[in-house]
């Protein structure tokens, strides 16, 4: 029986290819996203090895990934004198001070903007020769050279590349006191030379004193390399002996494993969201394996039979079908670890392009990943043979070799009961997750979406009956005979036409849910901003950075400016805890959005601050309790204490604890505004305003002017982008359901063969017979695009009431893009028929009909 199931497999080619696609393309989906994420990880771990040493030395707290320490470096440093005692350790090979800055200084591109990625830091560092942990490379040249004097700066190979400028040029710098020029002199790396879409500068040590330092000499902390043979550990003990207080010296290899253990926990979001659109195309290639299986034995109900007549057991035939399960599977994985390895390479290469440098990153699936694919690949393929081989199983011999067998098309009311059941019950899953006012709703939402998808399914071969009787209708009045036949054709195996829309209507109720959230959070966000966002325009800058000293009198000075309100901030700890503490005059509470305090009042005072109602909710305080904040420069506690609470729209987010300007002082934030909104005077032109903002603000190429209607159309296009991504990764279902209509077609087209050449002998052209099968296909396409759709829209519908809370207030819905969908279904349906049909008008007649 092995024999026979290998010989059957090769014998169909053209079968295996087409089933084992689907598995391909599925498995290449979660093998590529696991290899991204695996070359992302080498990533960082290169940059991480090449800018820790063998012992580093820093402010106490520094070292600690999430620790919200900003040490006052003027009164907090390492001198010349502290590094050389440093080096004069026992077991210390060499040493070097270190000094760094992010996002406070910036290199200009030729059109004068800032260089850098959206979200990324800029790093500012002096220039070393320390070697990196293990005598492994540090700061490599890849061109030029180092800097060496304080008006010369290097930068990473990817910021020069987008900089447009070349080594030797006059560039220049943006830094928190203005713009200089420099001379860039080199491209510089820190060890293999990935950036992970960061932005380098490299200074000598005069310039770090000047930019960084605040022109006080001295460092930040130091590289230390330990010698050869020595443990660094001990060594790290003798450094921490000679070093000042408030500072301290850790191994390498203890820092190393915590930012790994950060950096795992931070990109794990990227394997789990990615998995999901994978486990997506899977379900969707199991509906095609299902149906492929099926047919596959229904057209060898003979074969099986005599396989039972010559002494095979019930399970022997089962088995041998889930052995071709097992080699699809197996097949199926191998090659798409390998199409998934490419995925990877190229979704490395496009980011890289896009700015986000990975380095020398190789797109190698490591050994987890190859045997969770194979295994995906082999369990999906198997289990989703499991109902059709059992069937094989059960083939009657004799009526099968006369040619009586079923082939399992019988009675549809089980499993319709069955399907209706389960559907219902999803629908009340839906009902439920929406009615319901705690836990987490969407956990319940998205089991009542799968349970109804799954029930919609089983019950599509009754369900879909309606639609399948009006477009025979249309296709008899426009296609005549061809249209007839095309729909008897899909309602004679009712349930192998349902199945194959199937995996369309899952990828189609997914697009449709998707287009839904996404329009009704672009139109949420839109109204939200506009309603609760108060001024006419918003003064803010990139990657989050204060503005400009002095920037708030000067706007206030222009002419046509009414008031101006200004919005500080600080990350810091609240009883042990990172926090995010904004403030503001007390006067402009609700100038800036939209607040309703509901108890206590906004002060002044040194120390009080309000809070939302939602955040006193969650950890459990109220009106009049203290907390305990530390201040992020030194470390020292400060207390405060809650004296209102407020409330914002839903969806408005103006942070969970607020504080006045005193505070933030006190905090370490004496003058630095993250955000000021300007509000226009009564008759005053908005576009000469706007002018006059955008003049005093060129200076700094950091600072973006923005309208309050420009702002709202931003944010919604950052969700549309979002969705625009989440079509991607949707579209690989919908391929998969594509190639399950082919394939199902294909095999029609062979199991029928002898009815076609029937066909043609009564008459029938070449082109009316494409022209069936076409339109057959195209049934199939809308059939499935009509459920998953209408299942979209209520799933879209539900999701957007259980996120009312979250801010998604409006419900968009883009009938644009849904008749869109609805077309495209159509040209699906169109192309996946052009091979089958093609197949079948070239088949001789005479010896279609002599075909068993």
């Amino acid at each position: 029986m092995w024999k026979a199931a290998w010989k059957s497999l090769l014998g169909h080619k053209l079968r295996l290819i087409l089933s084992a696609l689907s598995v391909v393309l599925g498995i290449a989906f979660l093998s590529g996203s696991l290899t991204f994420t695996g070359m992302l990880k080498q990533t960082f771990d290169s940059i991480t090895q090449g800018t820790i040493a063998d012992v580093n030395v820093g402010v106490k707290g520094s070292f600690d990934v999430t620790s919200t320490l900003t040490p006052d470096y003027a009164r907090t440093h390492l001198s010349d004198a502290e590094i050389d005692k440093i080096r004069a350790v026992d077991g210390v090979e060499s040493a070097s001070g270190t000094t760094s800055s992010f996002n406070s200084i910036y290199l200009l591109g030729t059109d004068g903007r800032v260089v850098a990625s959206s979200g990324a830091p800029s790093v500012a560092a002096n220039y070393m020769s320390e070697p990196a942990m293990n005598h492994q490379p540090g700061i490599v040249v890849k061109q030029g050279r180092a800097p060496r004097a304080d008006n010369e700066v290097a930068v990473d190979p990817s910021s020069l590349s987008r900089s447009g400028y070349a080594i030797g040029d006059q560039v220049g710098v943006l830094t928190p006191s203005g713009t200089i020029r420099m001379t860039l002199v080199g491209a510089l790396t820190w060890g293999s030379g990935g950036t992970a879409g960061a932005s380098y500068l490299f200074f000598d040590n005069a310039a770090t004193t000047k930019l960084i330092m605040g022109g006080v000499p001295g460092f930040h902390g130091a590289a230390v390399t330990v010698k050869r043979g020595e443990d660094p550990s001990v060594v790290a003990q003798r450094v921490a002996s000679v070093i000042p207080a408030g500072f301290e010296a850790q191994p390498g290899s203890v820092i190393a494993q915590q930012v790994s253990t950060y950096i795992d926990q931070s990109v794990s979001f990227i394997n789990i969201f990615l998995g999901v659109f994978a486990a997506i195309s899977l379900v969707v290639a199991g509906f095609l394996i299902v149906n492929t299986f099926t047919i596959l034995v229904a057209q060898r109900g003979r074969e099986l039979a005599l396989y039972r007549a010559l002494g095979a057991s019930r399970a022997q035939v089962a088995r041998s079908v889930l052995f071709e399960a097992f080699a699809i599977g197996l097949i199926g994985g191998v090659f798409g670890l390998l199409l998934g390895a490419l995925l990877a390479f190229g979704i490395g290469r496009l980011i890289t392009a896009l700015g986000l440098d990975i380095g020398s990153a190789v797109p190698m699936p490591s050994p987890s990943t190859i045997v969770i694919s194979l295994l995906a690949g082999v369990v999906m393929t198997m289990l989703a043979a499991w109902i059709p081989a059992q069937r094989a199983g059960r083939v009657p011999p004799v009526a099968a070799m006369s040619g009586e067998f079923a082939s399992g098309q019988g009675g549809l009311g089980r499993r319709t009961f069955i399907g209706g059941g389960i559907a219902l019950v999803g629908f009340a899953g839906l009902i439920t997750g929406v009615a319901l006012h705690f836990g987490d709703r969407v956990w319940v939402l998205g089991g009542g979406a799968f349970l109804m998808l799954i029930g919609v399914a089983l019950v599509s071969p009754i369900a879909g009956r309606p639609l399948i009787w009006l477009l025979g209708r249309l296709y008899r009045r426009f296609f005549g005979e061809p249209g007839k036949l095309a729909e008897l054709n899909a309602v004679r195996q009712p349930r192998r036409t349902a199945a194959t829309a199937s995996a369309l209507m899952i990828g189609l109720a997914l697009v449709t849910m998707m287009a839904i959230l996404g329009s009704s959070a672009s139109t949420s966000v839109y109204h939200l901003i506009r309603d609760n966002l108060r001024g006419d325009f918003i003064i803010t800058t990139v990657n989050q950075q204060p503005l400009p000293t002095g920037l708030y009198d000067q706007v206030s000075k222009i002419q046509g400016v009414d008031s101006v309100h200004r919005e500080r901030r600080v990350v810091t700890r609240i009883d042990q805890k990172p926090a995010f503490l904004q403030g503001y005059p007390a006067a402009d509470f609700n100038q800036l959005v939209t607040q309703t305090m509901v108890q206590g009042t906004m002060t002044d005072n040194l120390g009080d601050v309000i809070v939302s109602q939602t955040w006193a909710h969650d950890n459990g305080h109220s009106l009049g309790d203290r907390l305990t904040a530390l201040n992020p420069t030194t470390g020292e506690p400060l207390q405060l204490t809650i004296t209102g609470v407020f409330t914002t729209p839903r969806g408005v987010d103006s942070g969970g604890i607020n504080t006045n300007l005193a505070t933030l002082a006190a905090m370490g934030n004496k003058d630095k505004d993250s955000q000021l909104v300007v509000t226009l005077a009564p008759g005053a032109s908005a576009a000469d305003v706007e002018s006059a903002l955008k003049a005093e603000t060129a200076s700094n190429p950091l600072t973006v002017v923005q309208s309050q209607n420009d702002y709202a159309q931003q944010q919604g296009a950052q969700i549309d982008r979002l969705v625009t991504m989440i079509y991607a990764l949707l579209g690989l279902a919908v391929v998969i359901a594509v190639l399950g209509i082919v394939n199902t077609l294909a095999l029609s087209v062979i199991e029928r063969t002898r009815e076609i050449g029937l066909l043609r002998a009564v008459g029938m052209k070449r082109s009316q017979l494409r022209r069936m099968i076409t339109l057959e296909s195209v049934i199939i396409a809308l059939l499935g695009a009509v459920l998953g759709m209408a299942l979209g829209l209520v799933f879209g519908l539900a999701l957007q009431r259980v996120l009312v809370d979250e801010g998604l207030s409006w419900l968009a819905i883009p009938w644009g893009q849904l008749g869109v969908f609805l077309l495209l279904s159509i040209a699906v349906g169109i192309l996946a028929a052009i091979v089958p049909a093609q197949r079948a008008a070239k088949q001789n007649m005479l010896t279609a009909i002599a075909a068993e």
